[in-house]
C-alpha cells in the first residue's frame, strides 16, 4: 500500500487545464507533494518509483492521473488495476456539463472503482454550481466542490476536511501526518 498517497482520476474525460488547477489547489490545501502522471505511462513501475520516493519522506503526496485510468496499457492492464493492486486510495474527480449535471461517467467511475475494491474516497466536483440536494439524491460518495472562485473558500475548506476523514478512516498512518499539517 502508498500509505501516503491519494491518487486524483477523473470520472470520464477532464480538460487538462481543470485537473491541473484542481490538483494544484487540493495539493497546496493538504501541504502534499503533487505528482503528475500520464495513464499512458506503464502504471506498476510509476507507483513504484513512489512508494520508492515515499520512503525517504512521509509527506502526503497526490498522484494526479492525466487521461484515461481505465484504459489497459499493454500487458500491465489499466491505471485502475494497479491502484486497485496497490491499494492506493482513489479520488475521483467530476466536473459538471454546459447545464451543470453530472456526467454519467461518475456512477460508472464509482461502480468500476468498486468492482476492482480500489479504496474509495469520494468525488470531487471540479467548478460549477454545487447542487447539494441533486448530489444527495444521486447517491454517490462525495466529498464535496472544489469552488476555484474567489469566494469558493468554505466549500473546498468543507471538501478538504471529509477527504482528511475519509482518508484516515482508510489507511490510519496517514492520521498523524494530515493533523500535523493542518495545524
Amino acid at each position: 500500500m502508498l500509505d501516503f498517497t491519494l491518487a486524483l482520476v477523473g470520472a470520464g474525460p477532464l480538460p487538462e487545464l481543470s485537473m491541473r488547477e484542481g490538483a494544484l489547489q487540493l495539493a497546496d490545501r493538504f501541504s502534499a507533494e503533487l505528482v503528475p502522471l500520464a495513464c499512458g505511462s506503464e502504471p506498476h513501475s510509476g507507483l513504484q518509483a513512489l512508494a520508492s520516493r515515499q520512503r525517504d519522506h512521509n509527506r502526503p503526496t497526490l498522484l494526479r492521473l492525466s487521461g484515461d485510468a481505465a484504459m489497459a496499457e499493454g500487458s500491465s492492464g489499466s491505471w485502475l488495476d494497479a491502484l486497485a493492486a496497490w491499494r492506493c486510495p482513489v479520488l475521483l474527480l467530476v466536473q459538471p456539463n454546459a447545464a451543470g449535471l453530472i456526467p454519467g461517467m461518475a456512477p460508472a467511475s464509482v461502480a468500476l472503482c468498486h468492482s476492482l475494491n480500489i479504496p474509495l474516497v469520494g468525488l470531487a466536483q471540479l467548478g460549477g454550481r454545487w447542487d447539494l440536494t441533486a448530489r444527495r439524491r444521486d447517491g454517490l460518495p462525495w466529498c464535496g466542490h472544489l469552488d476555484t472562485t474567489d469566494d469558493g473558500e468554505a466549500a473546498s475548506d468543507a471538501l478538504v476536511r471529509s477527504i482528511q476523514q475519509r482518508w484516515k478512516r482508510m489507511n490510519p498512518a496517514i492520521s498523524s501526518e494530515l493533523a500535523r499539517l493542518a495545524s
